[in-house]
């Protein structure tokens, strides 16, 4: 039986990595039906418009490739320099973006500008057809593709309905309903530590210089937000972050000093605070029959390196990449989900997967804890590596995500046959 399909691909999830992908799928001729259990409009919660990414520059390459960076650009704080540091140790790490011959390391962008950019892309894509509200609530796979069974989504009343396509892609999170109803499991650890974020107004100018400040209870991240204020993400046990985010001005302020010490002088609170509890998710398999897991649905890692988005956001490129090649390989005869190639992609994505998310948790277990005797060696540790420039670059070069980015531009340019 020949069936008619809704859509070429069905994205589930339409958050910063769901509609990247989309729009990057799109742009190489293939219709994406874009699937987000919210109303899919411009950002107007104050909260979430405070929010913020470090995206690295790795991903930058990325976005300019499809076109969005120049709407994002504004609202995105470079990050010059990256100082690592650990409390009451003499070790430290240093990093210039002028050591690699880029214009910054990466960048604090906010949430809102990124997600109304791409809005703003897919409403005017032909291929891609946003259907939101509406809940993901199962799969069965038919001849030739899957049907997807959506639920109306929030209090709109809508009903039940079902779409068909060749692949879904699976990028709704770490508690992923599409890796659920796929029956692929995944390893779960939790961190017992909490994210307090809010941000914050240094009394000295931070430079564009990003500061990581491993403290016994987690890391503390200070990154430059706007040319006048930071974020701030920092890691804590659970009850402490509680305390933390209920606590007075004055009190807060006064154990981020003693934690965080004085290199950008008073911070004086003026965002948010908001918290959430840390874990990290590897799914058993990111694929299965004519599907596909990218992101969090995958991978979801500790915010330690703010790796986890820029992650998230080469799963989704590569995928299209590799899709636009297979489509050029293939011609009149390509099946987006066939599972030959998407076992080819999921080889490929593996090495880069592991090694972010085995290096981000080697990190926060090696200088997130209390054990003793542990404190010296780890200030030896960030000692060696100022002084090791192989090992140091080698590092920063994989964080700027340059190990992996040039390579995926030359193969969206090559395949395409044209610049976008």
């Amino acid at each position: 039986m020949t069936h008619e399909f809704d859509a070429d691909i069905a994205v589930v999830g339409g958050g910063l990595a769901g509609a990247s992908l989309a729009l990057a799928v799109a742009e190489v001729g293939l219709s994406v039906a874009l699937i987000e259990a919210r109303p899919f409009a411009v950002v107007d919660d104050p909260a979430a418009r405070e929010r913020t990414t470090a995206l690295s520059y790795g991903t930058r390459v990325l976005f300019e490739r499809l076109g969005l960076w120049p709407a994002i650009a504004n609202s995105a704080e470079p990050i010059e320099t990256l100082h690592v540091s650990q409390k009451d140790s003499f070790g430290r790490v240093r990093v210039d973006a002028a050591e690699y011959d880029v214009p910054a390391l990466g960048y604090v962008a906010a949430n809102a500008a990124m997600i109304e950019a791409l809005q703003d892309r897919l409403e005017a894509e032909p291929r891609v057809s946003v259907v939101a509200p509406a809940t993901f609530e199962a799969l069965t796979e038919i001849d030739g593709g899957v049907a997807l069974t959506l639920g109306g989504g929030g209090d709109t009343g809508a009903v039940r309905q079902t779409l068909t396509a060749r692949l879904v892609v699976g990028a709704d999170g770490a508690n992923s309903s599409v890796r659920y109803a796929l029956g692929i499991g995944a390893k779960h650890d939790e961190y017992d530590q909490r994210a307090l974020i809010t941000t914050l107004e240094p009394e000295k100018p931070h430079g564009g210089t990003a500061f990581e400040r491993f403290t016994p209870d987690g890391p503390i991240a200070v990154l430059p937000r706007s040319a006048q204020s930071c974020a701030l993400v920092w890691t804590l046990p659970p009850e402490r972050a509680r305390e933390l985010a209920a606590a007075d001005t004055a009190t807060f302020e006064a154990e981020l000093a003693t934690q965080f010490g004085t290199r950008l002088g008073a911070l004086k609170l003026t965002g948010r605070r908001g918290s959430f509890p840390l874990a990290r998710t590897l799914c058993d398999s990111a694929v299965a029959r004519r599907s596909v897991l990218i992101g969090n649905a995958g991978h979801a890692l500790h915010p330690a390196a703010a790796q986890g988005f820029n992650l998230a956001v080469r799963d989704a490129l590569t995928l299209a990449a590799h899709l636009t090649e297979q489509k050029h390989l293939a011609g009149a005869d390509f099946d987006p989900g066939d599972p030959d190639w998407l076992a080819a992609w999921a080889e490929a994505r593996r090495p880069d997967q592991h090694r972010i998310a085995n290096f981000t948790d080697l990190v926060v277990r090696t200088f997130s804890n209390r054990l003793p005797g542990l404190g010296m060696a780890r200030g030896m540790a960030l000692f060696g590596l100022s002084i090791a420039p192989t090992i140091r670059h080698d590092i920063a070069r994989r964080s700027m995500g340059l190990a992996v980015a040039p390579a995926l531009d030359d193969l969206m340019q090559s395949e395409t046959g044209h610049d976008r």
